[in-house]
């Protein structure tokens, strides 16, 4: 991963520091320790972020420097389940880690559906291609994996026993979501058209999926050339502690701080498979 890389993947994040919206905004307003915890989710909103790994090995290693740096515990299924790892914050699911053939550490952003045949067809309907059918997972639910048609991989997830997320927009929790694309005033019409929620512009360059008053992602374009992905943004109490913990771990800080209002950010690459992330400072909403 190149530096320019990601600068690209940051750009989006920039643009906050230029905008005072009066809207509710996770991205700009996370409390801390202040969200109960999540039974159901909206259709449309992200349900569920899981990582996917080559070999045992890495399996292990990624899920050793998680919970060095969130304080998660794991639950690891076995063989017949691929070795599915679901990581949890004071209980409650956050994240999943996968295993299997080609996997190099990406992470894949699930959307909640109650109708994922539907949903499923409109994608395809939609230029998207195949990645995963729609499947059963035993009985917690049914998936399916999709590439866009601007070629991001995202899920879709239709909730049986497993609800997701069981919290997010606090410490160790999912914060925001990014998606990077060339073509982010198509992209934004293609995922609002399959999650039904609203396209947002507060800025003639910025792009937010809005459900409600709540803003939960952005669209954005890639301004080097990187590829098109999702990328979940996760909450931490410090950056500080992060600055400390990736390196002696065997990661590297690409960005070590990036202010905007009410909160800063960080850019990281962690020691597995080399895949950028980024955390999120928890704060309050700026005056």
């Amino acid at each position: 991963m190149t530096f320019d890389e990601v600068i690209g993947h940051m750009v989006f994040l920039s643009r906050y520091q230029e905008i005072r919206s009066p809207l509710p905004n996770p991205l700009l307003s996370v409390m801390l320790n202040d969200m109960p915890t999540i039974t159901t989710h909206d259709d449309g909103m992200p349900i569920w972020i899981d990582i996917n790994v080559e070999t045992l090995e890495q399996h292990h290693d990624l899920r050793a420097f998680l919970s060095a740096l969130y304080g998660w515990t794991w639950d690891v299924s076995g063989p017949e389940m691929g070795h599915y790892a679901i990581a949890s914050h004071d209980g409650q699911p956050v994240l999943g880690v996968g295993q299997g053939e080609g996997a190099r550490g990406e992470a894949t952003t699930y959307f909640k559906t109650s109708t994922i045949d539907e949903t499923f067809d409109q994608a395809i309907e939609l230029g998207s291609s195949i990645v995963f059918p729609v499947s059963p997972v035993s009985d917690i639910g049914t998936m399916a994996i999709m590439t866009d048609p601007f070629g991001a991989r995202f899920g879709l997830w239709q909730p049986a026993t497993f609800n997701g997320f069981g919290v997010v927009y606090e410490a160790n929790a999912p914060g925001w979501f990014d998606h990077v694309s060339s073509d982010p005033a198509a992209a934004g019409e293609f995922y609002a058209s399959i999650t039904g929620h609203t396209l947002f512009s507060p800025d003639p360059d910025m792009r937010i999926l809005q459900n409600g008053e709540q803003w939960f992602a952005s669209i954005s374009e890639s301004q080097t050339g990187a590829g098109p992905q999702w990328n979940p943004i996760m909450v931490v109490d410090s950056l500080k502690r992060i600055h400390e913990t990736v390196p002696r771990l065997g990661g590297a800080i690409l960005i070590e701080e990036m202010p905007v209002p009410g909160s800063s950010l960080c850019v990281f690459s962690e020691p597995v498979n080399g895949t950028m992330m980024t955390v999120m400072q928890g704060g309050d909403h700026p005056d």
